[in-house]
Order: C-alpha cells, then structure tokens, then sequence
C-alpha cells in the first residue's frame, strides 16, 4: 500500500492508515499574525467589546456596532452598562466580584439597541491578564439567540396556557397519546382527571375578570402543587384542567390523590380585601378500564365531572363506563 503521509495507528488491511494532505509536510506553519486575527474578529458575525475593568468600551468589533446602532469609534470610552437592560445590569453587577477575580461567565443577557429594540444574547466574558497576573481588561462575546427565544416563544403560545403557563389542549393531547403508548408498552393502567372549578362564573360576574384571572392562576398553582412531579396538569378552557396521573391505575391511590386536590382548592383565597371559598368538582377515567383512545377517555372523565357536580360539588366521581376488557 502506497502511502504519501506520515503513517498513524489505524485500521487498514495494509497496516496503519496513512495522513495525506496539507499534515505530511514537517514545515512548521507560520504563526498567527495578530493582523490577521484582528480582521477575523472584525468580520465574525459575533458580536466582540473589550472593557476596561471600570466597564468602559475600548473596542466594540462592526457587528456589535451595528447591534448598538452606534459607529465604531463613537462607541469608544462609553460604558457597556448603558447599552444592557435592567435585569442584564443587575445580572453583572452580581457577578462582577467574580469577573475581577479572573473567573470567566457565560448565560443570557439583553442588549437594548439604540432604537429600544432588545438583543438576546448569549454573552461569554473573559479576563485579560498581565504577565504579573493583574486583569488590564475583559473581553465581551455576544452571540444573538434573537431566533431560539422566538422560537420558544412561538412553543410556548402554541402549547402554554397564557394564563397559567401549564400545558394547553395542544400538549394536553400529545402527552396522553404518549402516556397510552406508555401504558400499551408496560402493560400499565393511568388516569385522567376532568376538574372544574364550582361556581366560577358567578366570581367573574360578581368580582370581575381580573379576580377571576386570579383565582385560575391560585387554583393552577395548588393543583400543580398537590400533584406528583411526573404528572401533567393542562388548562384546557376556561375554569377547566385536566390532569394525567400516569402509574397510578390502582383506585386507592387516585381517590387519595383526588382528595388532595379537592383539600387543596377549599384553603381560602385571599383577592384584596375580600376571601372567597370556591371548590373543585373532579372526574376520573381510568386506561384501559373505562376508554381505549384519548378521546373517549377526555370523555369518559368528562362525564363524571358532571356527575360530581350534580352530586353536590366539591366532590369526586369516577366513570361509570363499564369497564372495557384489556387486549
């Protein structure tokens, strides 16, 4: 076997795997030129500020110029601070101990443009040294994640309740085919819990929408509270949350996870100067004993829901459904 290359370990029928190409010649490359490194850092679409100590500009590269809205060498001697939001100045003020101890950071930031705009950045900061040791100055690398926040955001309006910030409908039905594939897989029961506040209307009508709006957020955040970390809890109308309670098709262990809900919500809630009571009503479906599919489990749920409302409220029930034979 012919090799043109310096030969390395490797695999080969021939024995080992020769290098070709630029790495067979023995002549040292040449070294980094700081020219050349500079005209790098002036075309990387990353944006590059150098501070002194006190935070002041003493480079700022065309990108993060273009960014700030502000010419090269009118960006010089200003103070980086004025160009960051507020949590963005209190995000360093917190770390700068650290920073003058020669520690690098690396997280999110925002850089508001000289337009008000806000640039979201992942900002990188390193120390400058001396030979003696002492920091002459820090090094700023901030690379736009404008694209990855919006699409998070985009995520959250299409699976996120605005409201609560728990799953909506969308995901609601993602995470039940998921849990039936789960429970088709292990051989496994889990439940789905229909809960509607009682009364809620009159709540809104009596003490307005945004009594009302805060009374979903506190029921949100108690049943969230009262549930296991494994299980999902949606927002899917208006005083509507479902929840899914995977591994736990045992009756015993959801009547008391039921109980817990329904103790949870009867605390009082504080809105203003007034406390109101209000209760939940819960129904239960079981998989595979009451429905087969996503959809008629929702439904079977839905049902009993109705069923504790028309037992009085701030009660649970579960399906009726006769229970369907497992395949």
């Amino acid at each position: 076997m012919t090799a043109l290359g310096k030969s390395v370990p490797g695999v080969g029928r021939d024995g080992p795997l020769p290098i070709a190409g630029p790495l067979q010649s023995d002549r040292p490359f040449p070294p980094l030129e700081p020219e050349k490194l500079a005209s790098v850092i002036q075309e990387i679409p990353i944006g590059v500020a150098i501070t002194a100590p006190d935070g002041r500009i003493q480079y700022a590269n065309p990108y993060l110029s273009a960014v700030l809205g502000v010419a090269c060498r009118e960006v010089v001697g200003l103070d980086l601070c004025a160009f960051r939001s507020r949590e963005g100045v209190r995000t360093l003020r917190r770390i700068k101990p650290q920073l003058l101890l020669g520690k690098s950071w690396r997280g999110e930031t925002e850089i508001r443009k000289h337009a008000g705009e806000i640039f979201h950045a992942l900002e990188s900061i390193y120390a400058l040294r001396e030979k003696d040791g002492s920091i002459t100055h820090f090094v700023h690398f901030f690379q736009d994640t404008s694209p990855q926040k919006l699409a998070r955001t985009i995520y959250n309006l299409a699976f996120h309740d605005k409201l609560t910030g728990l799953p909506n409908r969308n995901l609601l039905h993602d995470r039940l085919h998921q849990a039936i594939a789960a429970a088709q897989r292990n051989q496994t029961e889990f439940a789905v819990m229909y809960i509607d506040i009682d009364g809620f209307k009159r709540i809104n009508d009596t003490w307005g929408h945004d009594a009302g709006d805060k009374v979903l957020r506190a029921v949100a955040l108690r049943l969230r509270s009262a549930l296991r970390r494994s299980d999902t809890l949606a927002r899917v109308g208006g005083d509507e949350f479902v929840a899914i309670l995977e591994n736990a098709g045992e009756l015993d262990s959801v009547s008391q996870i039921a109980e817990k809900l329904l103790a949870a919500c009867m605390l009082p809630y504080h809105l203003g100067d007034r406390t109101h009571h209000p209760t939940i009503s819960i129904g239960i479906g079981l998989y595979p004993r009451h429905a087969q599919t996503a959809e008629a489990l929702l439904k079977s749920a839905d049902h009993a829901m109705y069923e504790a409302k028309a037992a009085g409220r701030n009660v649970y029930r579960m399906s009726k459904i006769e229970p369907m034979p497992h395949r």
